[in-house]
């Protein structure tokens, strides 16, 4: 029932920023039994799953495949404002980068999903929006979910002990 909870939660707090998963991480190390090295595994593991559940809706908005609401899009009808118009440049000229260097994606996307900077939810749409591919998108970010959920377990854990 914790790993089901736990999935629930972290596919929640994928979609809703002010739910913070590292608090509830922190939470289970701190009032769960003593963790071990396969329960942080396994914490972490079921947290990246379910992070990557809901990160991956960004993904797919980014990619036009699920449609965002009114206010979120840019309808096309009126022409650009100026600072749209260079945001849009420069993303073509990332997405360029992107093409020719798909180890840049990875690593950017891998560094994002484990260090948070820049925050991993904007790095899911423009993941999307420069067509990197969802199978590095999903690994690279999982990866690096991973690593963040297992590094806050035992610190955490750690520190209780």
């Amino acid at each position: 029932m914790i790993l089901l909870t736990l999935l629930g939660v972290a596919f929640v707090s994928a979609l809703v920023p002010v739910l913070n998963l590292e608090v509830y991480l922190g939470g289970l190390a701190v009032f769960g039994d003593d963790a071990g090295v396969w329960d942080v595994v396994v914490l972490s593991g079921v947290a990246a799953v379910g992070q990557m559940a809901g990160k991956m809706l960004f993904f797919l908005a980014g990619r036009g495949v699920l449609v965002l609401p009114k206010r979120l899009r840019h309808d096309g009808a009126k022409p650009p404002s100026p600072r749209r118009a260079r945001a849009a440049a420069r993303l073509a000229r990332w997405q360029e980068r992107v093409e020719a260097r798909p180890w840049l994606a990875t690593g950017f996307v891998a560094v994002s999903a484990s260090v948070g900077i820049p925050p991993f939810a904007v790095v899911s749409v423009l993941a999307g929006t420069m067509r990197v591919p969802l199978v590095v998108f999903a690994v690279a970010g999982l990866l690096g979910r991973w690593a963040r959920f297992a590094f806050v377990l035992a610190v955490v854990g750690a520190s209780t002990s």
